[in-house]
């Protein structure tokens, strides 16, 4: 008896784990939605191949500028539907704290969170979402058109 239960558990653990593994393995790369050229192409300066902020961890890529003017970068950080639901009922308390939020007509439901000169596009596709952010010292107006232009191409593959 002690034989099958000890049988099951490790059949019940090895599933578990081939499971958790076969999920892994199928996490989207925020690095494969959008390529260099693309990102470079949006931002009308050339940025390196994009790279995680660690090796494990894909959900979230930076395209970093090539050459100098300050800091260049842009960020995508893929997120979960209900992520999204939340930052947004945060995103909305923090107007009382003088940050702006206007949508952004992209996916199922987006907008813009503007605090100061940072911008930050939020977008939900379905169950998926995520944030798109370029640092540079450009005018609010141009952050948002060329975060719009990459969120229109990450949503088609998300």
């Amino acid at each position: 008896m002690k034989t099958t239960v000890a049988g099951i558990a490790f059949g019940v653990l090895a599933a578990a784990i081939f499971s958790f593994h076969s999920h892994a393995a199928a996490e989207t790369d925020a690095c494969s939605l959008v390529t260099a050229a693309q990102v470079s192409a949006a931002v009308g300066f050339q940025v390196e191949d994009g790279k995680h902020v660690t090796p494990t961890f894909v959900k979230t890529c930076s395209w970093t500028g090539t050459a100098g003017g300050g800091v260049q970068t842009v960020t995508l950080n893929l997120q979960t539907g209900a992520f999204f639901d939340g930052a947004k009922k945060q995103a909305a308390v923090m107007v009382a704290a003088g940050a702006a939020v206007k949508s952004a007509g992209v996916g199922d439901d987006s907008y813009f969170y503007v605090l100061g000169t940072q911008v930050d596009l939020w977008v939900k596709k379905g169950a998926n979402a995520c944030k798109i952010t370029i640092y540079k010292q450009i005018p609010v107006e141009q952050k948002q058109a060329i975060e719009l232009s990459l969120a229109k191409q990450v949503v088609a593959k998300l």
